[in-house]
């Protein structure tokens, strides 16, 4: 963890170098030239710096319905919508539609967050397809290139000058194509993932423990993945989940040495109980008898 004095000066943007901000001069709008109704409106954009420890409540029932897109560069946030928490950590992105009552907790790092406001009903839908298809929150790489038309959005935005609303509305578009784009080219295809499952699983660097952090990091909204899955596996893909993660238990415990408490934290189990309890309903032996019987 860094210390406040190196926090003093935070991170530039990854590609354009842009200087984070604080304060009042983080929130800037577009400046417009005629008030011609357009499509896709970008309300706000902005990169900026929130300092340690700092709580923010958004209460924008008051504000016409808007989404807001933001992307972690550095540090980190716990989003809380009540029922729902999510950590949003760098390099990931943050979807959500607004009227809502949420908190924004920020680290005891502080947070440098790029972030776009749009509003228009042709925005919300297609900004709320998106999410339902593939889920409100996941990763970016930083020259991925809905990271870079964010930065541009932002940069234009700070120079001040008139534009039209076409011309705002244009770049707007175009930012949500990027994104679009880059989710739908590089998610696993559920096609692949039917068909070999445990060999899309091993790319991930640990494996999921449930079935929405399974969807998250294939690039899919849980409730789309659960649907899809339970038509092409003819099984519910928690099911399947937890036959990848005893199957990979089964191994560990056959050529490897690790402790039965370090294997169930490797697969996925928090409680050892629970792990011992599910691999001997799976195999009709304990962990370590599984063990024994094949050495």
């Amino acid at each position: 963890m860094l210390s406040r004095e190196a926090r003093s000066k935070p991170p530039p943007s990854p590609n354009l170098g842009l200087p984070a901000v604080t304060g009042k001069g983080c929130v800037m709008r577009p400046r417009l030239a005629g008030d011609a109704a357009c499509p896709y409106v970008v309300a706000a954009c902005g990169f900026n710096f929130d300092p340690p420890k700092a709580v923010f409540r958004e209460y924008l029932a008051s504000i016409d319905e808007l989404v807001i897109w933001r992307y972690v560069v550095d540090g980190s946030f716990l989003w809380d919508a009540g029922e729902c928490q999510l950590r949003v950590g760098p390099g990931t992105v943050l979807a959500t539609h607004q009227p809502a009552p949420t908190r924004l907790v920020i680290s005891s790092e502080g947070v440098c967050v790029l972030w776009v406001l749009c509003v228009g009903a042709p925005a919300v839908s297609y900004f709320d397809q998106i999410v339902a298809r593939f889920g409100r929150s996941h990763s970016l790489p930083l020259t991925s290139e809905p990271v870079r038309r964010a930065e541009e959005l932002v940069r234009q935005v700070r120079t001040n000058r008139l534009q039209s609303p076409f011309f705002w509305s244009e770049r707007c578009y175009l930012w949500l194509s990027a994104y679009h784009s880059h989710l739908e080219t590089h998610r696993i295809p559920l096609q692949r993932l039917a068909a070999k499952p445990e060999q899309t699983i091993r790319l991930f660097p640990a494996l999921p423990r449930t079935v929405k952090s399974f969807a998250v990091q294939l690039g899919y909204s849980p409730s789309h993945f659960s649907r899809e899955m339970a038509k092409k596996w003819k099984d519910s893909p928690g099911r399947l989940l937890r036959e990848i993660r005893l199957r990979q238990a089964s191994r560990l415990l056959i050529h490897g040495s690790e402790r039965v408490q370090s294997i169930a934290a490797k697969v996925g189990y928090a409680s050892v109980p629970a792990f011992i309890t599910a691999f001997k309903k799976a195999y009709g032996r304990t962990p370590l008898d599984f063990r024994h019987a094949h050495r």
